[in-house]
């Protein structure tokens, strides 16, 4: 439901207990997707645990209110983006040093939880997408960008919708009979693009 921002300390993720990266001063916690211009409103299922290391102090905004604040405000749409790309660098470079500090002892099964935790959120995020279809079509080129960013591949995509009831066809053709759950409110479409998140992935990666 928030999106924070970190002031002070540090965070350690967690996937089923291993560590995949530590959020530090500076970082964002739970921008879903923010990073490649998706702007979700209402809950996120979470793809890992986050640990606080000491004490931390974060500054936290309600998703829904933050996404509708950013559908209005251009210049602030524009500033997040750029925070974002520093913040994704950092993220990659903080998962870097963690090996090279030697704070990693099985570096397979770090790996194979790091992409657990890509895949899960992926998954959260479609189904944040299913919830609200009324407004799906605006964000189906933002969710594209995203899986050429974190590799989502078609298979990954096409267990995804079957898992929340959906097919690919019924997904690209936004056939929606026969798919009763609430939706939630619609949101608010946003006007600009990712332009740079696929240089700097693969700059870093």
């Amino acid at each position: 439901r928030y999106v924070r921002l970190i002031l002070d300390g540090e965070i350690m993720a967690q996937r089923d207990n291993q560590p995949t990266y530590m959020l530090q001063k500076g970082n964002f916690v739970s921008e879903s997707g923010l990073h490649a211009g998706l702007l979700l409103n209402g809950k996120i299922e979470s793809c890992c645990s986050m640990v606080a290391v000491g004490n931390v102090r974060t500054l936290r905004w309600d998703r829904t209110e933050l996404m509708e604040l950013l559908g209005r405000e251009k210049d602030m749409r524009n500033s997040i983006r750029a925070a974002l790309s520093f913040d994704i660098v950092r993220k990659l470079k903080g998962q870097r040093s963690m090996l090279s500090e030697g704070r990693i002892s099985d570096a397979s099964h770090w790996t194979l939880k790091r992409k657990e935790q890509t895949d899960a959120r992926y998954d959260a995020i479609l189904h944040n997408l299913l919830r609200h279809r009324d407004s799906m079509t605006q964000w189906k080129d933002e969710l594209r960008n995203y899986r050429v960013i974190h590799h989502i591949d078609d298979e990954h995509h096409r267990v995804a919708l079957k898992r929340f009831g959906w097919t690919p066809e019924e997904f690209e053709g936004l056939q929606f009979e026969g798919h009763e759950e609430e939706q939630e409110e619609e949101y608010v479409k946003h006007d600009f693009k990712w332009w740079a998140k696929d240089v700097v992935m693969r700059l870093f990666s």
